[in-house]
Order: C-alpha cells, then sequence, then structure tokens
C-alpha cells in the first residue's frame, strides 16, 4: 500500500466508525421516540426489554455500517466496533450500579457479540469482492 494512502485510509476508517456510533445513538432515539408514541410508560419490565430490543437492533445496524462504510479490511473494523461496543456496555452497566435489574445488565452485556456478529455477518455478505 502506498504510503500516501495511509491518512485517507485512516481518515475513512474514523468516518466509518463515527458514523456507526452515530447510527447507535439515533436507531435508540428512534425506538425511545416510538416508544412514547405508542404509549409504553417510561419505566417498568416491559419498557426495558423493548429497550433492549432496539439497543440489540442499534448494534446490529452499526456493525452494518462500519463493515459497510470500511475503507479495507472490513472484518478488523468489525473486531474494533465489537471491542469498543463492549467497552461502552460495562461503562453502562458499572455507572448505572445497580440501578438496572440484573437481567437487563445481562442482557446489555451478552448481546454485544451476537449484534456485532448478526450486523458484520449481514454487510460482509452483501459487500463486493474487488
Amino acid at each position: 500500500m502506498p504510503l500516501k494512502r495511509v491518512p485517507s485510509l485512516a481518515l475513512r476508517s474514523l468516518l466509518a466508525m463515527t458514523l456507526a456510533f452515530a447510527v447507535v445513538v439515533l436507531v435508540n432515539l428512534g425506538g425511545g421516540e416510538l416508544a412514547d408514541a405508542s404509549g409504553f410508560s417510561q419505566a417498568g419490565e416491559a419498557r426495558l426489554a423493548w429497550d433492549l430490543g432496539w439497543v440489540f437492533l442499534a448494534g446490529m445496524f452499526a456493525a452494518w455500517v462500519v463493515v459497510k462504510l470500511a475503507p479495507c479490511a472490513p472484518r478488523r473494523h468489525a473486531l474494533v466496533f465489537f471491542v469498543l461496543m463492549l467497552a461502552v456496555a460495562v461503562l453502562a452497566v458499572i455507572r448505572v450500579d445497580g440501578g438496572w435489574p440484573r437481567w437487563f445488565s445481562a442482557g446489555i452485556l451478552l448481546t454485544v457479540p451476537l449484534q456485532v456478529g448478526l450486523g458484520a455477518g449481514w454487510a460482509v455478505r452483501g459487500r463486493k469482492h474487488a
């Protein structure tokens, strides 16, 4: 790889990661707005299950975005995204410090590999090979 392409690839990789995390935020916000519009209460087990489902979808779509936009090495991008998502999930569970039911905290942590695996797999299958 020519040395002058490295800054361009790095910038495109950073853009892919940034857009993926923007997708996480936007999909989660959309799920919250949809819950509010459909009459879900702000608290309770049903709302937490709804939110966990949207967290799952957000991670899956974000993994798809990062792999689709990766300028090279899409699986490595997925791995980096997985590590970052897992770190965010662990920090969220630690910060809440018992404020969530255990099943919800476990769901937040344990679904990260599945989110990234499904989203990245979906993107890799649809990616054109040069």
